[in-house]
């Protein structure tokens, strides 16, 4: 086996991070490891941009794709499954590669996962009757006067929900369990690499990038995931594109007005993966070159 160390290369939406990762693995025995909460479900190959059936015929890529809509890719669960595909990967003498922006991926993988015990069903369900009485703000005003340092954003249905049902359950709230976290693999040396990026010129990528989802059929994709009937509150159908092309499709917006609104919403999206990522003081202690 090779020395237990994986590359990590993470950024914002459309800064290259696939690309960088495709050119490694041309050159070194790699397999590449997906960190992007969206790209892991079946029904969006287009609009979450996940590789080409090209580009996963040339390396051997994982956990891109393999989840129902109806599912979610919880922090626990990647991290669960991103362990065995590292320790696959390293059996077989191949560099793992971790590839994404999910920032909450990230952090578990390098700062490990707490042990939070099973929180009853009692309690998940009082959380779901709540929301429904009084709306998500009443129980995220309760966890921010807990926390004053809370970083869920506000519009985070499934996160909060978690985290309130974690300080009910067990009295301590999601922090005071993060500082009793266990990494996933012991010693496990991480490279990581911050994909360096042009703010403007990755808006402009975005936005070419979307067009062309339109063009090669993103429009049908998203009507064959609405003829599924799933729950609006999953994360698949949050998907930034998923939502904005729905309304055109239900004739509350025009195409251009859609597609204006994903585009704007990926901005916003990118801006908060910036602040993210100097919020939580991701540190690169490797480079692109050093495998190039």
């Amino acid at each position: 086996m090779i020395n237990k160390k994986a590359l990590v290369i993470f950024g914002p939406t459309a800064s290259g991070k696939s690309s960088a990762a495709n050119k490694i693995a041309e050159k070194h025995a790699a397999t590449i490891i997906n960190a992007d909460s969206i790209q892991v479900y079946q029904d969006l190959r287009l609009i979450t941009s996940r590789p080409s059936i090209e580009d996963e015929n040339k390396v051997d890529h994982r956990l891109y794709g393999f989840l129902k809509g109806d599912e979610n890719c919880t922090l626990s669960k990647w991290l669960n499954l991103v362990k065995k595909e590292i320790n696959l990967s390293l059996d077989n003498n191949k560099l793992p590669i971790i590839v994404g922006g999910t920032g909450m991926y990230l952090k578990g993988l390098i700062d490990g996962i707490s042990s939070i015990p099973k929180i009853p069903n009692s309690v998940i369900e009082e959380t779901k009757h709540i929301i429904s009485q009084n709306g998500l703000d009443f129980i995220y005003k309760i966890l921010a006067e807990k926390n004053q340092n809370l970083k869920i954003n506000p519009s985070d249905t499934q996160r909060i929900q978690r985290a309130y049902n974690v300080f009910v359950g067990t009295g301590k709230t999601i922090e005071e369990w993060n500082l009793k976290n266990k990494k996933i693999i012991q010693n496990l040396n991480l490279d990581i690499v911050i994909q360096e990026f042009d703010r403007s010129e990755i808006y402009r990528s975005c936005e070419k990038r979307f067009d062309q989802m339109i063009e090669c059929g993103g429009i049908e994709e998203i009507e064959r995931l609405l003829e599924k009937k799933y729950d609006p509150n999953l994360s698949i159908m949050k998907a930034i594109g998923v939502r904005e092309i729905s309304k055109y499709l239900n004739n509350e917006l025009s195409l251009q007005e859609a597609s204006d609104l994903a585009k704007q919403n990926t901005r916003n999206y990118i801006k908060r993966q910036i602040t993210w990522i100097k919020g939580n003081n991701i540190t690169q202690n490797s480079s692109i070159k050093k495998y190039i």
